[in-house]
């Protein structure tokens, strides 16, 4: 199925808008210095990012979630112990935004999900019949 949904779209932005923050966490901008974790993560999120405005599909969604995912363990591993090489870092605003990004995008991706779950036409006596 490859037709975009309002959360899809708000899914690519906010996906998009995470990578250009590790994108900027990766060049040093901010507290912390440079992070090699974000200079990997950031032109994978981008590409994730990319496929999932070209086709909407079960293949882009799930690279995406995968992605922000990582994102998100990364984010709480350098607020509760540090990433490698790196002190452990505070709570703060550049943190933050990519909890509120990456939960952002996780919930406009249910939000498809369900509104698909909701469209989708099966047969009577399918075997995916609900």
């Amino acid at each position: 199925m490859d037709r975009h949904s309002v959360a899809t779209r708000v899914a690519v932005l906010l996906a998009v808008l995470l990578g250009t923050g590790e994108l900027g966490r990766a060049l040093g901008v901010g507290p912390g210095g440079a992070s090699v974790t974000a200079a990997v993560l950031a032109p994978v999120t981008f590409a994730a990012a990319v496929a999932l405005s070209r086709h909407s599909c079960l293949e882009t969604r799930l690279p995406v979630v995968v992605v922000v995912c990582a994102q998100l363990l990364a984010t709480g591993l350098a607020v509760a112990v540090g990433l490698p090489g790196q002190a452990r870092t505070g709570l703060g605003i550049q943190e933050a935004v990519t909890i509120v990004l990456v939960l952002g995008v996780l919930v406009a991706l249910d939000a498809d999900r369900r509104a698909r779950a909701r469209s989708a036409t099966v047969p009577p006596g399918s075997p995916y019949a609900r």
